[in-house]
């Protein structure tokens, strides 16, 4: 088809106003499909319409001005224009662009609607982010964590990937499993419900606490897939290296404290402390005596320093700590030597 370029514009707009019919909608629809240019071009012109919400003014604005719009020109207006109209006008220049990559996106997923892009948030040492999946699924992650998840959720079950530790308020659907899916071949699996997970690549442990609702824990042994319920206030801790599980009653303050920017010790063993200590400080400690490990701690901190903290492990059970020196200048984490 080989149009006049202004008469090509007319028509794309009168053809996305609803204003075509019979043959001359058959023939411009031809047009935009004959050629990249000419889908790029149409798309482009229906962006604007679409900014400008013509449905709304186009009353106001006739086709020739909508035109002289589309091609940069400046239009001497007659007439005095109603604050409300500048307001819809200025609206439709602000959110332009933002209209333009809706525009596009939704072409993008009508040829492409089977397939989802993967995304990826990651969360620096030391520091938490918090998220919401594309069903409403709300995610808080902690330090030097990783989650990957599909741009949309298709198919019947719900799948995203945790390296690290993070905290979800899933939303409820029945009919489509939420699935977490952690390091050493294992899996939390759920369908509306809240609950913690820590799973670190580099240790064997993976420990999960549950508040609310119901799950399943799924490892690897061999060949065979097993499974473990939990119920609400419970905590359990599997160690891939051994497949050793471990379940215990906790309420949960403690494990969860982090995603509230808290500290909290209830009873907390020494070992289990200091790995708190390490995730919110980005520190690493070394026990020098292991029988300090033999240590409780109950306590909750919020805006105390780290050194503080500690000088509350001395006064309690005289246990002392000190900076390390280390001969690698380019260790990220400083080290502190428990004693």
């Amino acid at each position: 088809m080989n149009k006049p370029q202004n008469n090509i514009e007319e028509q794309l707009i009168k053809y996305y106003d609803g204003k075509l019919t019979g043959a001359e909608y058959e023939e411009i629809k031809l047009w935009i499909t004959a050629s990249k240019e000419n889908h790029q071009q149409a798309r482009r012109i229906y962006s604007i319409l679409l900014a400008m919400d013509v449905q709304q003014i186009h009353k106001k604005i006739d086709t020739e001005k909508a035109l002289e719009k589309i091609r940069g020109k400046k239009i001497l207006q007659k007439r005095k224009i109603s604050w409300q109209e500048w307001l819809q006008r200025a609206a439709a220049i602000l959110f332009l662009p933002l209209i333009g990559l809706l525009v596009w996106q939704q072409n993008e997923l009508q040829i492409n609607k089977h397939e989802a892009a993967m995304l990826e948030v990651h969360t620096t040492p030391g520091m938490t982010t918090r998220l919401k999946l594309p069903d409403g699924t709300f995610v808080c992650l902690n330090s030097e964590s990783t989650l990957s998840y599909p741009s949309k959720f298709t198919g019947e079950t719900r799948s995203v990937h945790l390296s690290g530790e993070g905290y979800f308020e899933v939303t409820k659907d029945k009919s489509h499993r939420f699935i977490v899916n952690t390091p050493n071949h294992s899996a939390i699996e759920v369908y509306g419900t809240c609950f913690n997970i820590e799973a670190y690549p580099e240790s064997p442990n993976i420990t999960t606490t549950l508040t609310e609702g119901k799950i399943g824990f799924r490892y690897k042994k061999g060949k065979t897939i097993k499974q473990v319920l939990l119920n609400p206030g419970q905590k359990l801790i599997y160690n891939a290296s051994n497949h050793d599980l471990s379940c215990y009653q906790t309420s949960g303050t403690s494990e969860l404290s982090w995603k509230d920017g808290k500290v909290i010790f209830e009873n907390t063993p020494l070992t289990e402390a200091l790995h708190m200590l390490s995730k919110r400080f980005n520190v690493d400690f070394h026990v020098k005596k292991t029988e300090l490990n033999n240590n409780h701690f109950t306590g909750t901190f919020t805006t105390q320093r780290l050194e503080e903290i500690l000088k509350y492990f001395e006064i309690s059970s005289h246990i002392r700590w000190r900076y390390l020196n280390t001969p690698n200048i380019n260790q990220e984490k400083m080290q502190i030597e428990i004693y």
